[in-house]
This record gives C-alpha cells, structure tokens and sequence, in this order.
C-alpha cells in the first residue's frame, strides 16, 4: 500500500488545482492475527481495503464561512480517495447540515462514479455516511444512546466472502452523560458513559448478524484512545486493531505520526484548517476487524490526510480537523 499521510497534496495536484504534495510511497509487512478457529491456510483472496474519516460538520464554525468551506472540503476528502486507489468502503462521520449537499456530489465525480451511497437521511446534526463501490446485500441504521449519536451498517459481496462495514461516531466529552434513567438501552449497564455503551451496542448489532460473514468490521471516531474501556469491549468481542496487526508504532504526539484527533489550532474563523502548522496528538479513529471462523486476517494500514498541504487549496491546508486511517484486510 502507498503511504496516505499527506495524500491530499498528491491529489490536488493532479486534480489541476493550486495544491501541491509530495507524499512517497512505504509498503508495510504485517503479522498475521489468526483467528482461533481456523484450521486450514488457503491462498489469500483480495484484499478489501476500508477508508474512515471523521470529515468535520462545521457547526461551530463561523457562519460567514459556509461550515469552513463545506465544498472546498468536500472536493479535497473525494479527489484524495481517489488518489488513495478508491478503496472499497469508505465510512464518513460528523455528517452535518451543510455535508449531505456537498459530499455526495464530490463523490460521484471521482473513481468513474462507482461509489454508492448508503445512510440513513434523518434530521440529525451529526450523521454517518458509507460509500462503497461492492454490491451491498443488505443494509441498516444504528440509533446509539444519547441523541444524536449513530451507526451504519452494510453487508457487501467481496472476494473473501460477504463482509460486514459499520461506521459510526461515538459520544465525544462534550455529550458523554452516564447511563441512568434512559439514557441507554437495557443492554448497557446503569452507571457507564454513553461511549462505553455504544461500543456495546456496536458488538450487540454485529453479533446478532455474525453467521455468514467473512469479516465484519467496525470503524469510525470512537472518541476513545487505545486501553479504554470502550476500546476493551470491542477487543474482548474479538475486534482486532488493524493498526496493532500491522505492526504500526502507537500515537507519538510529539511528532504526530499514527495520530488521528487533538490537532493543536488556532482558534479562528475557519477553525484552523487554513493553518498550516500542528499536528495531531492522540489516536480516536480505528478500524477494527473481526474474522469469521475461516478466515485467517492480514492487515495493513496507512495514515489518510494526516498532514497539512505543502500549498494550500482555495485556502485551506486541512479538510479536517481529524486524520483517517486507510486499512488493506486479507482473508487466507
């Protein structure tokens, strides 16, 4: 897999458009996690690769500012996918007011207008979109406790067998209330946070359609670093950390690399994305895969426009106040 850190300079460029970048290209070895039940080793099949992006709503950006340049941002997350090989199943979150007018658009001008769109196009400030060039089987909406949190979910046909993609956006400390009165549905215990809960709703939802699936998926802002209670939920259901399985180095906030969140900004109209500067310093966003009972899992991840620009697109350097994380799945 090429490297993605700075990806949306590489496709500005060839998008013929004022930005600039010199992202290079590092292939990555990773080890094998094996599921327990395996007892045969055959020929790897292709791989499926995921993109989860937290691409920011905006909703406390300066008005004047169109939900800091909503469209600009939009264009910049779709030609980099593009430049990133359009990889199979993309999962966006923070789909705010401004985003459903702007991103899908973006998106059907790009990879040969393959992607189809799957969500739930409800009244909500904060919503989740999956974009998928597979043919999707089946399909649904996930309501996690505490308004407006949520989750999506597709099942799609692939070379491994059918795999399970869901995306969602866990509670952030800003709306993180503890599981009393109700908060939370019943299978979250009284006295948890709302993101703990979510990731046991999130393993609850998947579970009870885990027979037939190759690989099922979760992805998304979980708001949660590694060796959190909500990160344990989903590692104990059997959700593997594709960027543990490759064999990747934990979030070093001095330098930035392998973070995903906390990007330290300026506070100004455009929320810093027309900053060059900072980096980010803590690792929220994840995919996490879990391997059915014949499937021996291969991972390798990239960072996805964790960098600013070398120059600057209609005056932004960031589409994003989150990184992504590009990730190449493997079943043998």
């Amino acid at each position: 897999m090429r490297r993605y850190a700075v990806v949306l300079a590489v496709v500005l460029v060839a998008g013929s458009c004022s930005g600039g970048g010199d992202g290079g290209s590092t292939a990555h070895s990773a080890p094998s996690v094996q599921s327990t039940t395996t007892s045969t080793t055959v020929p790897a099949a292709e791989p499926v690769r995921v993109l989860t992006l937290n691409v920011l709503h905006g909703l406390f950006c300066a008005q004047e500012t169109d939900s800091c340049h909503a469209p600009d941002r939009a264009v910049m997350v779709a030609r980099a996918i593009e430049a990133a090989d359009c990889p199979e199943l993309v999962g966006f979150q923070e789909i705010g007011p401004r985003q459903p007018a702007v991103v899908p658009p973006a998106m059907d001008q790009v990879c040969e207008g393959r992607y189809e769109l799957a969500w739930e196009g409800i009244n909500s400030p904060d919503r989740t979109m999956v974009f998928t060039t597979l043919p999707i089987r089946d399909r649904g909406f996930l309501d996690l406790a505490s308004f407006p949190w949520e989750a999506y979910r597709v099942r799609v046909t692939t070379p491994i067998g059918p795999v399970d993609f869901l995306t969602t956006h866990f509670a952030s400390s800003s709306n993180n209330p503890p599981c009393e009165g109700d908060v939370c549905p019943s299978v979250c215990p009284t006295g948890i946070t709302a993101n703990e809960c979510h990731a046991i709703e999130v393993v609850a939802a998947l579970d009870a359609r885990r027979a037939g699936a190759a690989l099922q998926i979760a992805s998304g802002d979980f708001n949660a670093e590694p060796g959190s209670p909500t990160l344990a939920t989903l590692e104990e259901a059997g959700f593997v950390d594709a960027w543990v399985a490759a064999g990747e180095p934990e979030c070093d906030a001095a330098t930035g690399r392998g973070c995903t969140g906390d990007r330290n900004r300026p506070e100004n109209a455009l929320d810093g994305l027309d900053v060059p500067g900072g980096r980010y310093r803590e690792r929220i966003d994840y995919v996490l895969a879990r391997p059915g009972k014949d499937c021996t899992l291969d991972a390798a991840v990239e960072s996805f426009a964790s960098e600013p620009l070398s120059q600057p697109y209609r005056g932004l350097y960031w589409a994003s106040d989150h990184g992504g994380v590009l990730a190449e799945l493997t079943c043998s």
